[in-house]
């Protein structure tokens, strides 16, 4: 009966957790569309001063259309920090949206990742798998991901999504020449579930999605070119 007694204990504990983080969040991007964000033109206008008060390593801002992702991007100076850690630095299961410790947002490299947890209730990254489905796909205005920084304002298309088990080769930020890169871009696109009829070369810049399927280790993972970028004003 005690091991029973415990084991229900953690049971509740968990969902209790749960249902605290995904109130937080709701909260939390409530605050961000009221004060923080607003959509000018193309582009998104983002209030860094005010994000920067909150967390100090945020670097830029994300959005998807048909999502739920509407988000700060953080940088830790490790990939693990924001997998337990919120944007405010609470601990918290559901992360925060990072930008992989090797990459500057300011100064691209060719491949550029950014991870969020996939969570059951469409918060962080949880909404990333809308990019699997058909009413998804099916909508080029869905195709453009846009990313602001305090120095530069960003548009990126969709190329390629797919599902697939965990493996290091579509985080690589680092090619030795444009012959691996070249490799790099071929094999990504025919992972692709959908033909989303953009041609990539080796000069340009990729932002790469990633988060997690399910508890099996699966990934879900976006790739999309530059195809816009500002300076802020």
């Amino acid at each position: 009966m005690l091991i029973l007694g415990i084991i229900v204990s953690l049971i509740i504990y968990n969902i209790t957790k749960y249902i605290y983080d995904y109130r937080k969040d709701l909260e939390f991007r409530e605050k961000l569309k009221e004060e923080i964000v607003n959509i000018d033109s193309d582009f998104l206008e983002v209030d860094f001063k005010k994000l920067k008060s909150i967390n100090n390593d945020v670097v830029g801002y994300i959005e998807i259309n048909n999502t739920n992702i509407s988000y700060p991007i953080v940088k830790g100076n490790d990939n693990s920090y924001y997998l337990d850690h919120s944007f405010t630095n609470d601990i918290s299961g559901s992360g925060a949206i990072f930008l992989d410790y090797r990459n500057d947002l300011d100064n691209l490299s060719k491949n550029n990742i950014i991870y969020g947890h996939g969570r059951l209730d469409n918060t962080m990254f949880g909404s990333l798998d809308n990019l699997l489905e058909d009413n998804w796909l099916n909508n080029e205005k869905n195709y453009y991901i846009r990313v602001t920084t305090p120095s530069n304002k960003m548009i990126f298309k969709v190329f390629s999504v797919y599902a697939i088990e965990k493996e290091s080769y579509y985080i690589k930020t680092y090619f030795s020449n444009n012959k691996y890169f070249k490799k790099f871009l071929e094999t990504v696109m025919k992972r692709s579930i959908f033909n989303f009829g953009t041609n990539v070369n080796t000069g340009d810049k990729i932002l790469t999605l990633s988060t997690c399927k399910d508890n099996f280790g699966k990934r879900i993972v976006v790739h999309a070119k530059l195809l816009k970028k500002e300076e802020t004003s």
